[in-house]
């Protein structure tokens, strides 16, 4: 129970984040497409996905370690995902969080993709993935 409590408030913290920031992070060109990428089912699906799949690296667990991963992706117009890579913001990132934030999103299925001028396009996203024991 601890651990599910952990992973919804890191999902709710990293989903409201990315929510928030979503036009900031969408970086494919200067004007912004009227549909952004969505993960199939929405937020909540994402934040589901998120739960089930993301394990916090027993390293950092036991060192008590936290951070932000910032992923960042190519959704293509195919809605597969493409040039999946960190970037970092400040503090240098542990490479088992690294690791860990990368294979999750590695391992998702197709989004929807962009939508603009009544064609699909490819963006490139950045992910905020938190990393915060409860």
């Amino acid at each position: 129970m601890k651990q599910r409590t952990f992973f919804t408030r890191l999902l709710a913290g990293a989903t409201l984040f990315l929510l928030a920031l979503a036009p900031i992070f969408a970086q494919h060109s200067a004007e912004l497409p009227e549909k952004m990428p969505e993960y199939p089912g929405g937020t909540a699906a994402l934040m589901q996905y998120m739960s089930d799949n993301m394990a916090y690296p027993a390293e950092a667990k036991k060192e008590k370690a936290e951070g932000t991963v910032f992923v960042k992706f190519t959704v293509n117009t195919d809605g597969s995902l493409s040039d999946i890579k960190t970037v970092s913001e400040g503090a240098p990132l542990r490479p088992d969080m690294v690791l860990e934030a990368i294979r999750v999103v590695k391992g998702m299925p197709k989004w929807a993709p962009a939508q603009k001028a009544g064609k699909t396009v490819s963006v490139e996203m950045t992910l905020p993935i938190v990393f915060k024991l409860g």
